[in-house]
């Protein structure tokens, strides 16, 4: 079984829960950009999968996610060409494993547990069409085999 889906758009962080301080009692809710984004992977989800959860509980999970940034306007054409061919890195923030909870978080009912994921392959670049590309397969001993 394979997870594949192509979440269109700037990649968003996952952010830190909000507190409610008008009550007596502080109540944690998700900030509106990030529950949005995540909300929208959960629709993603819906219509490809129709909310069925592909991976068994127990099965070890391969995630291969790749996010696309997108090109800052205000670059020269030279640095922006670097960029748009995949010559530079962003090495600024969000930090990909912020990345990567958004999206975890999003495609929580693909699995029993997100905790079934073992191993991760995770980059981002910079690209004129953002978006995040994600696959996620059940992990197999002759893989493991094969890459050693």
């Amino acid at each position: 079984m394979k997870l594949k889906l192509v979440i269109e758009g700037n990649p968003v962080s996952a952010s830190r829960p909000g507190f409610n301080s008008k009550s007596f009692k502080r109540k944690a809710y998700t900030k509106g950009k990030y529950r949005v984004y995540k909300n929208n992977i959960e629709i993603l989800y819906w219509d490809k999968y129709h909310n069925k959860q592909l991976f068994e509980r127990g099965i070890p999970l391969i995630a291969h996610i790749h996010f696309y940034r997108p090109i800052q306007k205000s670059l020269s054409k030279k640095e922006h060409a670097r960029r748009a061919n995949h010559e530079v890195r962003p090495t600024i923030k969000p930090d990909l494993d912020n990345y990567t909870k958004g999206v975890l978080d999003g495609l929580k009912r693909a699995w029993f547990d997100d905790g079934q994921i073992t191993d991760f392959d995770i980059s981002k670049d910079y690209d004129e069409h953002p978006r995040v590309e994600v696959e996620i397969e059940e992990w197999k001993f002759e893989q493991e085999e094969r890459s050693r």
